[in-house]
């Protein structure tokens, strides 16, 4: 390795330490800790992260897992979860255009939203480089490793975890997520959507199917609502 790519694979994991790895520590911690309550043996969850390593589709699968849901529906909603990394993978294709179809397969499995972001932002500034993309990614991967298997010791030790509100831990993150990124009215119509579906199919229905569900439904309007700029194929509706 280069005397550059060793600096922009340091450049990579130094601008992930410094912005994003506390919080995927903190968001590890707390899905390996909730992984243990559900059920979850160490090596499990550490198989599923060193495997899967997309922390949203984690949180979703795990309410499934505890509720017994059928493998297909699992792996059908955190498909859907994920379709966003089509388009950042997409998004990427173009820097690394000249390498071998192994190699790529091997950096998809490393595309994160913090390490796409980063990633792009720096492109946007220097030149692209291979390099800085693997030390970001590698650096988020680790950070996500530690923090599950840090959160599931000390999380697996805390008995009847629902007296402490930590059982109210997994809808208060998505919560999270959706204060933070929802912006557009189309966007408001679409998570009230998903709540209403899934109560209602959760009311109606039972088991794990309001998340399947209310994510396809909902993802289907966010498709036809969302404006031409935001990646609606429709032109926007809103």
């Amino acid at each position: 390795m280069s005397a550059s790519s060793r600096a922009e694979l340091w450049a990579g994991a130094r601008d992930a330490l410094i912005t994003v790895v506390p919080s995927i520590l903190a968001y590890g911690a707390v899905w390996g800790g909730l992984a243990r309550q559900a059920g979850l043996s160490l090596g499990e969850l550490v198989a599923m992260c060193l495997l899967v390593s997309a922390g949203t589709a984690q949180f979703v699968a795990l309410p499934m897992l505890t509720a017994g849901a059928p493998a297909a529906l699992i792996v059908l909603t955190t498909y859907i979860v994920n379709l966003r990394h089509y388009l950042m993978a997409a998004n990427l294709a173009p820097y690394f255009t000249r390498l071998s179809r192994p190699r790529l397969a091997l950096l998809a499995h490393g595309i994160s939203d913090e390490a796409y972001a980063l990633t792009l932002a720096r492109f946007a500034r220097r030149p692209s480089t291979v390099a800085y993309f693997v030390g970001c990614a590698a650096t988020v991967y680790l950070a996500w490793y530690l923090g599950t298997v840090g959160g599931a010791l000390v999380g697996g030790r805390i008995p009847s975890p629902e007296r402490f509100g930590l059982d109210f831990v997994f809808p208060a993150v998505f919560l999270a997520i959706v204060a933070r990124e929802v912006r557009a009215r189309w966007q408001w119509l679409v998570a009230g959507a998903a709540a209403a579906i899934a109560l209602a199919v959760a009311v109606g229905v039972g088991g794990a199917w309001h998340i399947a569900v209310a994510g396809l439904l909902a993802s289907t309007l966010g498709v036809w609502l969302a404006p031409a700029s935001s990646g609606g194929a429709s032109g926007g509706r809103l």
